[in-house]
């Protein structure tokens, strides 16, 4: 009877030990874990601080920033019943890029006018429509003032009917 005393005693023991050695198992693990999330949140944070800087850099570099009047055209539709009203804003190096703009107005219009009018609704309506249309109008303007005097196009309107 003694024996079976000692047993059980030693039986509980061990559970007791058993259930210690788990829960400092389970801590430990969930102190690495927290620490691999926090290091991983500092790092993506940190990024993310470097590419805003970036933009906000991007973002104030131009010195002028001419604002064009709002331009409709017909888009290429077999219908023709659709159209495409669009507003710009030129970012500009220097007050003198601007008189030269001014000066060349019209030649931007039609450069816009051109390459906007042989759109289809379904091109312009796209997600990435935008910034395929920035890009593109960029390039042609530049190419028809036959200089590079135009920084970065910006819409500032843009309706699909």
């Amino acid at each position: 009877m003694a024996e079976e005393v000692k047993e059980t005693g030693q039986g509980a023991a061990s559970k007791n030990g058993g259930k210690k050695k788990l829960l400092i198992f389970l801590i430990i693990g969930l102190l690495i874990i927290g620490i691999a999330g926090g290091l991983v949140i500092f790092l993506t944070s940190k990024k993310g601080g470097e590419e805003k800087k970036h933009i906000k850099k991007e973002v104030s570099e131009p010195a002028v920033l001419y604002n064009l009047d709002p331009i409709v055209v017909n888009l290429f539709d077999p219908t023709g019943k659709r159209y495409m009203q669009i507003r710009l804003a030129l970012a500009l190096a220097d007050k003198k890029a601007e008189e030269e703009i001014k000066n060349k107005e019209p030649i931007i219009k039609d450069a816009i006018i051109t390459y906007l009018s042989a759109k289809t609704p379904e091109e312009v309506i796209q997600p990435e429509a935008k910034e395929v249309i920035k890009k593109d109008l960029l390039k042609k303007i530049n190419e028809a003032l036959g200089e590079d005097l135009v920084l970065e196009v910006y819409i500032t309107q843009y309706i699909v009917e």
